[in-house]
């Protein structure tokens, strides 16, 4: 079982996460910002100054979400919109080099020159590299100008047997177009699974957003039923309310955590060798 990897073990700089947003689109922008980092911020803030009225409590509960936003949630998402786009530009080469290569008379470089004026971003260098590199090459430069690239996008196993196909067709001098549509079959499975799984997260997002403000509003009911002075000298302040208010915000900050993995977790994209 082979896995395609869209995170990163360690945790990236700002700089590195403008890299991955201009590689397909554009840098940092405040909105960025202002949605995985302030809104952490403002959330963590919000629950706790609703439970225990507390504004030291809530500036320090503010800080560890923004602290969360921009080690967590911001790398995650900019590094997911990479990959959802990097991702789509393959999906695109396997198809129309495909689409090309059904007619006899084009070669694997005359559909990758045709193909180039199609892609975007990262992908597009990615296949200038290659063309330069297959000019007036021999058996033993081809093999390495197509085993560079199968390197760099490895963990999706599918398009590395694609570029193993172009190379063979290179080497022989014949195209197996019967596989390479077996192979975009395959592809294009992937990619409308991966639209499906997408689709079912921002549902559950949507419901995410909706308990939240039930929350809200429930919190608000139980300390305005009692009165706010009530609840706070008599719940908030008091040792059953730091106990009881504390659980409940280890419990909220777990499922927060958890909810927020699924999220931005592409385990979909498993593929079996």
């Amino acid at each position: 079982m082979r896995k395609l990897n869209t995170r990163k073990k360690r945790v990236l700089n700002v700089n590195e996460l403008n890299a991955y947003k201009v590689a397909y689109g554009k840098p940092l922008k405040t909105k960025d910002f202002v949605s995985y980092v302030g809104m952490p911020a403002l959330l963590f803030a919000g629950f706790t100054f609703l439970l225990l009225y507390y504004w030291w409590l809530s500036i320090f509960m503010a800080i560890t979400g923004a602290l969360y936003g921009m080690k967590v949630l911001l790398p995650k998402s900019v590094e997911k919109v990479y990959q959802y786009q990097s991702f789509a530009q393959r999906n695109k080469f396997i198809n129309n080099i495909t689409q090309i290569l059904t007619d006899d008379g084009k070669t694997v470089t005359m559909a990758l020159e045709i193909t180039n004026t199609r892609a975007e971003g990262e992908f597009q260098k990615d296949i200038n590299e290659l063309q330069a590199r297959l000019i007036g090459a021999d058996n033993t430069m081809i093999n390495k100008a197509f085993t560079s690239m199968e390197n760099k996008y490895q963990d999706d196993v599918i398009f590395a047997q694609f570029l193993e196909q172009l190379e063979t067709a290179m080497l022989e001098g014949r195209t197996n177009i019967d596989t390479l549509k077996d192979i975009k079959t395959y592809h294009n499975d992937m990619k409308k699974k991966q639209s499906e799984y997408q689709n079912k997260k921002n549902g559950h997002l949507t419901d995410v957003k909706m308990l939240g403000v039930v929350v809200v509003i429930f919190l608000l009911a139980v300390s305005y039923s009692f009165g706010i002075s009530t609840y706070i000298n008599d719940f908030a302040r008091q040792p059953i309310g730091w106990v009881t208010c504390g659980v409940y915000m280890l419990l909220m900050g777990q499922f927060f955590r958890k909810f927020s993995f699924f999220l931005f977790d592409d385990s979909v994209l498993e593929v079996s060798l």
